[in-house]
């Protein structure tokens, strides 16, 4: 049950009454105060006061209850955030361009779902600076410069002149700047516009600065003011940002593998596929994680049964082509929820055409095997096949791997004529080698035999000596003989070149005689 509240007026003339009304009882009947009426009285007085502790007991719990939820307001209180001051930038005297953001709390405020944005005169809206999860604002007030002014540009190091930087400029001659909380414009600032609550557009011939008028009992209106001087302190940020703590995400694709790919397509970019294959013993939801292939992410979706394949088509899926034939090698990634990547696979120039490269168990040292197929088997279990499916009509050649037309059947050509023979390799009609051929030849007449060099009949010469008488004679070796006569042939041709010389010296010595 809720008690009836005492106003201080009221618990001041109770104090009153407890006290003083004993006494005038007492002027107003001296002889008749008994000893009960005493003790009654000094009852009513202990009750009273009882009650008057209670209702301020009461009151300073209320006032507790109402500092708490102030204090908890001022906390998340990004409505206390408004706009301080703005300032479009003016070349002569030279200021750039900076805005102002003041906050009313004592506390510090987080940023997240705030942003500034800025309304052009024609209703075209642009987001000025968003503040991300981590920005806090710590200070008494927030200042941002444009990227481009020479007051960063200078300074070279932005942090030193302003709390944050933006790039999208705004005009002097109209405009409005927004305050957002998420879908909440919470405070805006209009100039130049031809609308109610707008503000005298700024005039380069006199620059001035729009400011709010604030003071500790009320937040007043802007004003164009030309002594507006603004005030920065590098060592007294007013924003701060702190690095988001991430939440490890539980691991979902530890049990992914991939088990199959095809890269060289026949017709299409649309074959391309890759194959996963969950080799754990429960459903697997893909959500969150990824592949990584050429330093770009592609997200990964659905689930895989405990055991089965999930297959993702390129083109479909990520709106992305594998490299056909790479010249050395790609490489592609399975990444889990939390970073961690949980498989690779690489394949290498070398792709052939309608081939998928399919993993095909364990070597015996436990690598993977993978080998190039000519049965891509999207969704199901591998297959190894090693030579390509001909159509009808067609054999495949072993030593190239191609299809090529069939060789007639050899029992439907005719009988090769006499001495040729049907060669298996060609299925053509070939003559008998001469091995084979020296059987069928006819024999030699009398008087001649066969020569085996040549296969050819020849003359037989027998010598048996009764045809010539014997003689004895002595033996000259035809070597010394022929030395001999050297000797004597190179002797006659010195003697008549003498001659041939000396013929005049000759003749006139005979004539002499």
């Amino acid at each position: 049950m809720k008690r009836k509240r005492y106003t201080c007026l009221e618990i001041c003339a109770l104090l009153i009454v407890s006290i003083f009304a004993p006494a005038t009882k007492v002027f107003a009947e001296p002889m008749a105060k008994t000893t009960d009426d005493f003790v009654a009285e000094e009852q009513a007085k202990s009750s009273v006061i009882e009650e008057v502790d209670e209702l301020a007991k009461e009151e300073q719990e209320d006032a507790e209850e109402a500092s708490v939820e102030e204090s908890e307001k001022d906390i998340d209180g990004v409505h206390a955030i408004l706009i301080k001051s703005y300032n479009p930038g003016f070349s002569d005297p030279y200021v750039g361009e900076y805005f102002e953001l003041i906050k009313l709390s004592k506390s510090s405020i987080l940023l997240a779902g705030l942003s500034v944005l800025y309304e052009t005169s024609t209703g075209s809206e642009y987001t000025v600076y968003e503040f991300s999860e981590g920005h806090e604002m710590v200070g008494e007030s927030l200042l941002m410069r444009l990227a481009s002014s020479r007051e960063v540009t200078d300074a070279g190091d932005a942090m030193s002149v302003a709390d944050a930087t933006y790039t999208r400029n705004m005009s002097q001659s109209g405009g409005r700047i927004k305050l957002k909380y998420d879908d909440e414009v919470i405070d805006s600032l209009c100039w130049g516009l031809k609308e109610t609550g707008c503000y005298e557009a700024f005039s380069s011939k006199k620059p001035t600065t729009l400011v709010r008028e604030i003071d500790e009992e009320e937040i007043g209106d802007f004003v164009h003011r030309t002594d507006y001087i603004l005030s920065f302190d590098a060592d007294v940020p007013g924003l701060k940002y702190n690095e988001p703590m991430e939440e490890l995400a539980e691991p979902k694709c530890r049990e992914i593998e991939f088990s199959e790919i095809l890269t060289y397509y026949e017709n299409a970019s649309t074959e391309q596929f890759i194959e996963l294959y969950n080799h754990g013993e429960e459903t697997a939801d893909l959500g969150g994680c990824f592949i990584k292939y050429k330093n770009n992410n592609y997200a990964l979706t659905g689930s895989v049964e405990a055991h089965g394949f999930a297959i993702f088509y390129p083109t479909n899926a990520w709106h992305m082509t594998l490299t056909k034939n790479p010249t050395s090698f790609n490489r592609l990634d399975i990444i889990d929820t939390d970073g961690e990547i949980v498989d690779e696979l690489m394949y290498y120039s070398g792709q052939k055409r309608g081939l998928s490269l399919a993993k095909l168990g364990y070597k015996s040292d436990g690598s993977e095997k993978w080998e190039q197929t000519y049965n891509p088997t999207p969704g199901i279990d591998n297959i190894y096949q090693q030579f390509k499916t001909c159509p009808i009509g067609k054999a495949l050649n072993l030593d190239t791997g191609n299809c090529v037309n069939e060789t007639p059947i050899v029992a439907t050509l005719a009988a090769c004529p006499e001495g040729k023979y049907r060669n298996p390799l060609t299925g053509r009609c070939k003559s008998y080698t001469a091995t084979t051929a020296s059987t069928q030849l006819k024999p030699c007449t009398d008087g001649y035999e066969r020569n085996p060099e040549t296969n050819r009949c020849r003359k037989i010469r027998v010598n048996n000596g009764t045809d010539y008488p014997v003689a004895t004679g002595v033996y000259e070796d035809k070597k010394e003989f022929v030395s001999v006569w050297a000797i004597a042939t190179v002797i006659v041709a010195g003697l008549g070149y003498i001659v041939f010389q000396y013929k005049d010296e000759l003749k006139l010595k005979f004539a002499r005689q």
